[in-house]
């Protein structure tokens, strides 16, 4: 916008014959700005004609005239002729209409003597400054942002906006509204009526208001031409100012003009096959009631499925208006979007439907709900009312609420009957699911992960499941040992899913962010946790990031995040029905537990995920992490008879699974560094197995507890080494069968064997004065106050810690507390 200060540009030569075109909507300032050049030129003692000069006029007079548009054409075919004068001062003012062929000479004609002035909306500056001059201060940055929403910038609205600026955002919005309604009173009733029509979409164009008016093309394109010069209806404009432009028509316009008008242009756009969706919802949204306009918003909505945010908003005005089998489509849309409160209510109120489709659709969507807020039972009871259903989609969410219970036989059962439906890949990719899952019961991990990878290669339906494709091929990637596809699976879900996903968001980004914690790289897993934790979330996700938490405080050795979020978790774990696919972080919690010694408080669940296995048929690929957590619970509780039950299931899971007999030999391995029989070559095989099934951080934990068992500096020094290799650099592939075998490890040691399992100070290469310093640097306490208790200086205390650090081998502060825990207070877990 050019805004010269045009009074000084008149005021230093106002004597001077001179052209100038001022071109601005309805209240830029046009009228403000001539008023100025009036003022100046009169000063200089010129005469001034606010009109076409007459015969009687002097022949020198300045010519300013406002509002040229509003002239009829021969008085601005004269005005064209006095530009082509030198010895005129010719001073335009107009609306820049583009159709009028009077005013577009007229416009040329000034614009070949200078650049026209064009006046348009206000920059955030310029109404900083109103509000200054007006307020004396300057106001908040979210308030100017309301005012040009407001306002969108137009000059008249923004000096309107300023004087409500006390009131607070009431006050703009009124003081807004009723400049503008002011303004639009002075309209012609045609051009009213374009606004209102026009103001609905910056799509409509002459041929569209000529058949809502039912007006010929000439007179509607000079309607519209009006109403774009106005300045009123622009691309740059916002909705929430288009929106407040419409409701001020309206207004003026009266209610049944403003129905009549809408539905006229309701029925021309769909006579047309123009009806867009913004327009449509726009309709809807402001109370029009019309069949054609449900059929054409539940078609809209279909088409947009995939954008689960909009498709509700569609479906909703759909359903409004009676549209039929909206209901369902709008609980599903609503469910992706995580809003399952919602869903959840119109998924029950339509289990009583008559129609059996609706009816399975209801049970979907509230199996999948209740399956989200942690009750598998509840997903699970309404499968079984529901019975077998033809239907691939239903029949696959049906077997995952069934296996989550342990329901083997209702899932097989769900899976028996003939789909009715045609061989859709959405339909293929749901029976592989089903089947790969129920093999994971039935069959071995390869044959399984090979049927499941199958529902991820298609296009995933826009409704809402009990669980997604990626998320439970990751879970079972992980329960068997293959981290590479549980990254590459979620890696892939975590970028395709949309913000408004908010049904699988979280969990894509908490399952990611698993994989990385169990590949020590905390940081990484850190900020998956805050991505999914931006909403409140629903008890499934809760529960997940909660322990995830829990995992990433104790492997960085923070004892009080520890027992912070393992509380969080277990507050939720008492209203959670445990479940097959929540495992995982019940067996960390179960760690965790053991290491502040609450292993009591979390039995109940234990004992309702091993009842859940046993009802399976104990399936190892399920039992194995659960087992691994069972270990390392039973060593950080002293309590070797409880390790050795979770080491012989590894041990017989391991004759016909890799991930069981990396874990079986890593278990008796650690349980032999524990009571001071550290093999190096042994520790260093089943470390480098753990890192091939993704369990990095077990892995480097082995090697360190090791280094810090032996009295041998040599041996001491390879571990961690060792360790140091294994969490910085990519360790090669090992072949798992070259490890120590199965027959070789047929059971973890006797528990006689791990009874003084815990390390003693004498292992632990600490002087004796280091020994305090490290016992008082656990306890969190400060360099000054370690110094005060020791009677030593802060600097000394620093000494120590660096010695301690360097001895050990640390190269962090939160590895070197992991690694003072393990002399000092427990074996990490």
């Amino acid at each position: 916008m050019i805004t010269p200060d045009a009074a000084t540009a008149w005021s230093t030569a106002p004597a001077e014959p001179a052209k100038m075109l001022v071109s601005g909507g309805v209240g830029t300032g046009k009228t403000a700005l001539l008023v100025e050049v009036r003022t100046a030129l009169r000063a200089a003692g010129r005469t001034v004609l606010a009109r076409p000069p007459r015969s009687e006029d002097p022949p020198d007079a300045a010519v300013v005239v406002d509002d040229a548009h509003l002239l009829p054409a021969p008085d601005v075919d004269r005005l064209t002729e006095l530009v082509a004068d030198p010895a005129r001062t010719v001073v335009i003012a107009a609306e820049p209409r583009l159709h009028d062929p009077s005013l577009t000479s007229l416009r040329a004609a000034l614009a070949r003597e200078a650049p026209p002035i064009t006046l348009g909306p206000l920059t955030a500056a310029d109404v900083h400054r109103r509000a200054l001059d007006a307020l004396g201060a300057a106001p908040p940055a979210e308030t100017l942002h309301a005012v040009l929403v407001a306002t969108a910038g137009l000059p008249f609205l923004v000096d309107a906006a300023v004087s409500g600026l006390a009131s607070g955002p009431d006050g703009i919005e009124a003081a807004t509204r009723v400049a503008l309604v002011e303004r639009l009173r002075r309209v012609e009733e045609p051009v009213l009526d374009t606004l209102l029509v026009t103001s609905l979409s910056q799509d409509l164009g002459p041929d569209d208001v000529a058949a809502a008016l039912d007006v010929d093309h000439g007179e509607a394109q000079r309607l519209v031409d009006v109403a774009r010069a106005s300045g009123l209806i622009a691309p740059g404009h916002s909705a929430t100012f288009a929106a407040a432009l419409h409701r001020g028509v309206a207004q003026l316009a009266g209610a049944a003009r403003h129905h009549r008008l809408e539905t006229a242009l309701l029925h021309t756009q769909w006579d047309r096959s123009t009806l867009s969706m913004d327009l449509a919802l726009q309709l809807a949204e402001h109370g029009l009631r019309d069949a054609r306009l449900a059929d054409a918003l539940a078609d809209l909505a279909a088409r947009h499925r995939t954008r689960p945010a909009l498709a509700a908003r569609l479906y909703r005005a759909a359903g409004e208006m009676g549209a039929d089998g909206a209901g369902s489509s709008l609980a599903d849309a609503l469910a992706l979007t995580g809003d399952c409160a919602t869903a959840g209510r119109l998924a029950d109120q339509l289990l009583g439907s008559e129609l059996a489709a609706e009816r399975a659709a209801a049970v979907r969507i509230a199996a999948s709900v209740a399956m989200h807020d942690g009750s598998a039972v509840q997903a699970a009871e309404l499968f079984r009312w529901l019975g077998a259903y033809p239907d691939a989609v239903v029949g696959a969410a049906a077997v995952v609420a069934a296996l989550g219970v342990g329901d083997a036989p209702t899932a097989r059962a769900a899976l028996a009957v003939d789909a009715s439906g045609p061989p859709t890949s959405s339909a293929r990719a749901a029976r592989g699911l089903a089947d790969g899952l129920l093999m994971t019961v039935d069959g071995t991990y390869p044959a399984a992960v090979a049927r499941l990878a199958q529902s991820t290669s298609a296009q995933a339906a826009a409704i809402v499941t009990p669980d997604s494709a990626p998320a439970l091929v990751a879970l079972v990637a992980l329960h068997g040992g293959d981290s590479v596809r549980a990254r590459s699976v979620l890696g892939r879900a975590v970028h395709d899913t949309g913000p408004d996903l908010g049904f699988t968001a979280a969990r894509h980004a908490l399952l990611h962010g698993w994989v990385r914690m169990l590949d020590g790289q905390l940081t990484a897993a850190a900020a998956d946790v805050a991505a999914a934790s931006g909403a409140p979330l629903h008890r499934r996700d809760a529960l997940w990031a909660a322990a995830l938490q829990t995992a990433i405080a104790r492997r960085a050795g923070d004892s009080g995040a520890v027992h912070k979020h393992w509380h969080a978790a277990m507050e939720v774990l008492t209203e959670y029905s445990v479940d097959l696919y929540a495992l995982l972080p019940l067996g960390e919690l179960w760690v965790a537990a053991a290491r502040l010694g609450q292993v009591d408080l979390v039995r109940p669940a234990l004992d309702e995920a091993f009842n859940l296995l046993a009802a399976l048929g104990d399936p190892s690929l399920w039992a194995i992490p659960l087992h691994w957590a069972g270990v390392h619970a039973g060593i950080l509780s002293s309590a070797p008879s409880a390790v050795a039950p979770h080491g012989q299931a590894l041990t017989a899971a391991a004759a016909h699974s890799p991930f069981a007999r990396a874990l079986a030999n890593a278990g008796r391995t650690w349980l032999r560094v524990l009571a001071n029989h550290v093999d190096a070559d042994e520790v260093a095989a089943a470390a480098r197995a753990l890192v091939q099934f993704g369990l990095t951080w077990d892995a480097t934990r082995l090697a360190s507890q090791a280094a810090l068992q032996t009295p041998d500096g040599r041996t001491s020094g390879a571990m961690l080494q060792l360790a140091r290799d294994l969490k910085f650099a990519s360790a090669d592939p090992v072949d798992v069968s070259a490890t120590p075998s199965a027959t070789s490890a047929t059971s973890f040691p006797a528990p006689a064997a791990t009874a003084q399992a815990r390390p003693s100070a004498s292992t632990a290469r600490l002087s004796d004065r280091e020994r305090e310093v490290a016992e008082l640097l656990l306890q969190g306490l400060p360099y000054r106050d370690i110094g005060s208790q020791l009677f030593i200086s802060a600097k000394t205390v620093e000494h120590h810690v660096a010695r301690i650090r360097r001895r050990l081998g640390a190269e962090s502060r939160s590895e070197l507390i992991s690694m003072l825990r393990a002399i000092l207070e427990t074996p990490p877990g």
